[in-house]
């Protein structure tokens, strides 16, 4: 009987070996999965990164290309109301000389009075 006992409690013993190392196992292989899918999120995580980078500076270049395309325009609309403008203005053209001379003939008749 005590033998019997004795093999009893080896059995249940290396059962439960058996079970630890079943637990063990299923644990670790847990851990591996949960470090797999880590590495995939920071993996996907860093793609969109990048990603977004590339996106947000191929914007920032159309928009700065539109704003110089934009500021050639307003530069060409500005130049050619100003041409107009000036093409409808009529400047009195003044003769310097001309005056001059009249400038001296009424100082003269001006000291004879």
């Amino acid at each position: 009987m005590n033998n019997e006992r004795l093999n009893q409690t080896f059995s249940m013993a290396d059962n439960m070996v058996e079970k630890f190392w079943d637990m063990a196992l299923v644990s670790l292989g847990s851990m591996s999965w949960s470090q797999e899918q880590l590495e995939n999120m920071v993996q996907k995580y860093l793609e969109q990164r990048k990603n977004a980078r590339e996106e947000s500076t191929k914007v920032i270049e159309d928009l700065m290309s539109q704003v110089k395309k934009n500021q050639l325009q307003m530069q060409t609309m500005m130049q050619e109301a100003v041409k107009a403008a000036l093409e409808n203005v009529e400047f009195p053209n003044f003769d310097y000389l001309d005056m001059n001379k009249k400038l001296d003939e009424l100082a003269k008749k001006v000291e004879n009075l």
